[in-house]
């Protein structure tokens, strides 16, 4: 009897335990993002690159930020104002944290803006500061040589991160692989490059973000990368080929976000060499390019045929410029008036598939009106290297407007003062390009800026030192469980509100 009755409550027991309250399945609160390249870096002062500035964004902050409007509005500042119209004075706000534990004073706001003008990259976006007073424990003084209108949107932009003074001395400068800012998530592990580790950072001053682990991987091919996001390795895929864009869009577990972005497509022509330093044969190639069988062919038609190198969706964008349209006739008579006799050249291009297919579509081109391209391709990295110390004839490659603003295009790709690495791989001189560049930086008239802009344009559509190809859409693929992505034209997406949905 006493051996039934231990059964009976053993059996009780387990009919309670099945038959109680279930047990909330925990959520899996880790999000993988996969891009096609991996970072060069993740200091956010050195390269002006989207596959560091996606990861660089979730670890550091600016002082500035522009909202869903177009405004300016603080981010680590509190408050900003100008003085006069060579001082800016900066209040930044209290009690933010660096992933250290160290509070953010403005000895690392002074720090980091003399830091960004020793870079390149970060230099054209602040170049008119002159020096950094330091006027409290919470307040800067900016001092400039000249009124500049794109500063604020240059300390809006990634690359004006603000850095931890001592951790970035005590690294000796070196945190390409090891950084530490204020940004909603803490940096764990660089491993090669090709996975990032992130987690929440718990003193984010604008609140912890949901997701506790944020991984990148670097998938170069974007079949794979396909493939990974309908196996649920990863959460979210960036950059997807627009012909993979109908199977994410047949996938019930995905959803396709295809928008519009402030980026432009274009080879850039290095104008100091030969042939590219001979104006009629940049235009014969300009007019080879058929932009449109690019789109419908590689782009699905989620890509428009390029006018100008500023994009549609960024303040001085002109429509009057006419462009290149593709015309076969006069590609070949801008070819004969050059005289370049046997033409060639060698095309440099990224290890990525979509940029590769657009080579092959212009090689094409180029060889039905007699110009021999030959197609090289390199690694990101080596790619950055090479073109920003002019080893190419031409690259095939993009620009985003970070800051949606026609400066972020001018300064750093066209004046000549940006040679090189800090945006002017195109090598690029035009002494009355210059002269409106720095007009349009000097005045807060937006009226006078865009007819500025305006000009500038008509002068690169006489000049041609760009192959302009497109303005595409960002395709990204997402699991349906990932909900609070908030797009960005920039391309350049903050991921701070990003939370799983548990089904």
């Amino acid at each position: 009897m006493k051996k039934f009755a231990l059964i009976m409550l053993g059996l009780s027991l387990f009919i309670t335990g099945c038959g109680g309250e279930k047990k909330e399945e925990k959520i899996n609160n880790n999000i993988v993002v996969s891009q096609g390249s991996k970072p060069k870096s993740l200091d956010p002062n050195m390269y002006n690159e989207i596959p560091a500035l996606t990861i660089t964004e979730q670890i550091f902050n600016t002082l500035l930020k522009v909202d869903e409007n177009g405004n300016i509005v603080p981010e680590l500042a509190e408050s900003f104002e100008y003085v006069s119209p060579t001082e800016l004075v900066i209040k930044i706000r209290q009690g933010v944290k660096f992933h250290n534990g160290d509070t953010l004073t403005s000895k690392d706001v002074a720090f980091s803006i003399n830091r960004m003008l020793d870079k390149p990259a970060s230099r054209v976006m602040i170049d008119a500061i002159t020096k950094v007073e330091i006027i409290d424990d919470y307040t800067v003084k900016l001092i400039l040589s000249e009124p500049s209108s794109p500063l604020l949107f240059g300390l809006a932009h990634p690359l004006t991160a603000i850095l931890n003074e001592k951790d970035t001395i005590a690294k000796n400068d070196v945190i390409a692989t090891e950084p530490v800012g204020t940004g909603p998530y803490k940096f764990v592990e660089w491993g090669s490059g090709e996975k990032i580790e992130l987690v929440a950072f718990d003193d984010y001053f604008e609140g912890r973000p949901k997701i506790d682990n944020l991984t990148y991987r670097a998938i170069t091919e974007n079949s794979s990368r396909l493939a990974a996001l309908e196996t649920r390795e990863i959460d979210i895929a960036y950059n997807m080929d627009a012909i993979d864009s109908g199977m994410i869009e047949k996938n019930p577990d995905l959803q396709l976000i295809s928008k519009p972005t402030t980026s432009t497509e274009y080879i850039t022509f290095n104008n100091t060499k030969a042939p590219f330093d001979n104006k009629d044969f940049r235009k014969a190639v300009n007019y080879a390019l058929d932009k449109q069988s690019m789109s419908d062919s590689i782009f699905m038609g989620k890509a428009i045929p390029a006018n100008s190198i500023v994009n549609p969706n960024v303040f001085g964008h002109s429509d009057s410029v006419e462009g290149y349209p593709y015309n076969k006739e006069k590609a070949i008579e801008y070819l004969k008036k050059s005289g370049i006799q046997n033409p060639s050249f060698t095309l440099f291009v990224n290890d990525n598939t979509t940029r590769l297919q657009l080579a092959q579509i212009i090689q094409a081109n180029l060889k039905e009106i007699g110009i021999d391209m030959k197609i090289e391709t390199l690694e990101w990295g080596t790619y950055l290297q090479k073109t920003a110390q002019g080893e190419h004839q031409a690259l095939l490659g993009g620009w985003v407007s970070g800051t949606s603003d026609a400066d972020i295009v001018f300064f750093p790709l066209l004046h000549s003062s940006s040679h090189g690495g800090a945006g002017n791989r195109a090598f690029y001189t035009n002494k009355e390009l210059d002269k409106v560049i720095e007009e349009a930086r000097l005045t807060s008239d937006s009226a006078e800026r865009k007819a500025l802009f305006f000009k500038g344009q008509e002068i690169l559509q006489e000049d041609a030192p760009f192959g302009l190809l497109l303005y595409k859409n960002e395709n990204i693929g997402l699991n349906k469980r990932v909900k609070g992505f908030k797009y960005d034209a920039t391309t350049m997406h903050n991921l701070k509100d990003l939370y799983i949905e548990n089904k």
